[in-house]
């Protein structure tokens, strides 16, 4: 099982690295966000893979939750911003 997860956390970071050429090649913000936020994700996975390769797996997983909270708290809040509300008022 051991080599299974090693297997797994390498090829998570194989398929973040198109991410990263994606993010730095690509111009505007819409295409730099998305890949922020699917870089996330993989870091996410990541971190929960790692857990299991360290026989820590309570740690980690608590680490790679709050860090999903918060990717997914700051999605909302530059979506929020990006569509123009905010402000409290309906139009």
């Amino acid at each position: 099982m051991q080599i299974f997860f090693n297997i797994c956390l390498i090829a998570s970071a194989l398929l973040s690295l198109p991410l990263l050429v994606l993010l730095f090649r690509r111009k505007g913000f819409y295409n730099n966000f998305a890949a922020v936020l699917a870089i996330s994700t993989n870091v996410t996975l990541f971190l929960m893979l790692i857990g299991f390769v360290d026989g820590r797996q309570d740690m980690y997983v608590d680490i790679a939750l709050s860090f999903a909270v918060l990717g997914f708290v700051s999605s909302v809040i530059v979506a929020k911003f990006m569509s123009g509300g905010g402000d409290g008022k309906n139009d």
